[in-house]
């Protein structure tokens, strides 16, 4: 069977709360030589949060997502730098969209639904608190749904976005995100390349089961259309990026990986990099004989402006 080379993508830091692990990389130069490495060993591209230096906490500063793609880009030239558009807790729909508007960065998040994106459940498992914030900010999804996403956001994210270049990314949490883009797609809102990533495994959202990943990329098909769509897993919590990764590989999808959604590399063991993720995917791919695509490959693949089009 002719596969065709697969995208990797890492997830280098998230806005994970820091007391899960020690290694999560939170500064900008720990990011960026995050970042340097897992491009090294093959990656094409990284999707990245800002965090205030203060404490660590995910920020939607301009200043602070400025210095962080700055020296991302310096540091690897060619890597495809995804920026979420959620934003900081808080922060408002305007700020979310200026942020991605003055940056124009070539791909950036989108959930095309609303979820009960739930992580209080981390909190018993955390004996010793890094930061003051982390407890309460995990603890509000307890008592609050945090991700709302009408259809008047969604459209007018993915509007003023096409406006910069910049390619959405739809994270999909459930079929329903799936339909959501699909009529977005028909009305003309997203055009193809459609690039959707399955999400699965968040509290909240559809577990990191083989059959969801088997629906979902079958309701694509369906739905799309062959030819007119990309598609990736990102299996949250271990060992659901590497099972899921897996499938991906065999099925001919891309793979994303990495500390945001996830911070074991084995059973009880916690990954010291993110470039330990992507040498065990690297190695499932090997096997497979799937190649993995470069920067500019993946560009092709995915739809994206270049990297000379950026405001970073």
């Amino acid at each position: 069977m002719n596969l065709p080379k697969m995208i990797l993508t890492v997830a280098i830091s998230g806005g994970m709360t820091p007391s899960r692990s020690q290694y999560i990389p939170l500064s900008v130069e720990e990011q960026a030589e995050e970042c340097y490495r897992v491009w090294k060993a093959g990656a094409a591209a990284v999707h990245l949060h800002a965090r205030d230096p203060k404490d660590a906490r995910p920020s939607s500063s301009i200043d602070h997502w400025g210095e962080l793609v700055t020296k991302v880009k310096k540091r690897c030239p060619d890597l495809i730098i995804s920026m979420t558009s959620s934003g900081a807790p808080g922060v408002t729909v305007e700020h979310r969209l200026a942020m991605i508007k003055h940056f124009k960065p070539e791909l950036t998040t989108v959930t095309p639904e609303s979820i009960n994106y739930s992580v209080f459940h981390f909190v018993p498992k955390i004996k010793e608190w890094r930061y003051d914030w982390e407890k309460p900010l995990l603890m509000k999804s307890f008592t609050s749904v945090s991700q709302v996403y009408p259809f008047a956001e969604i459209i007018q994210f993915c509007k003023e976005f096409r406006e910069v270049g910049t390619k959405p990314e739809m994270e999909i949490f459930s079929t329903s995100g799936l339909h959501n883009a699909r009529w977005l797609y028909q009305e003309g809102v997203l055009e193809r390349p459609v690039n959707v990533n399955f999400v699965l495994g968040i509290l909240g959202g559809t577990g990191a089961y083989h059959s969801e990943v088997l629906h979902l990329q079958t309701e694509a098909l369906r739905m799309f259309g062959e030819g007119n769509f990309n598609w990736a897993t990102d299996g949250v919590g271990y060992p659901a990026g590497f099972t899921l990764g897996a499938m991906a590989i065999g099925m001919g999808g891309n793979v994303r990986v990495g500390m945001e959604d996830d911070v074991y590399i084995r059973p009880g063991v916690l990954a010291k990099s993110n470039l330990e993720m992507v040498e065990d995917i690297k190695t499932m791919a090997s096997i497979c004989g799937r190649e993995l695509a470069t920067p500019d490959e993946a560009r092709q693949i995915l739809g994206l402006k270049g990297i000379d089009k950026v405001n970073f």
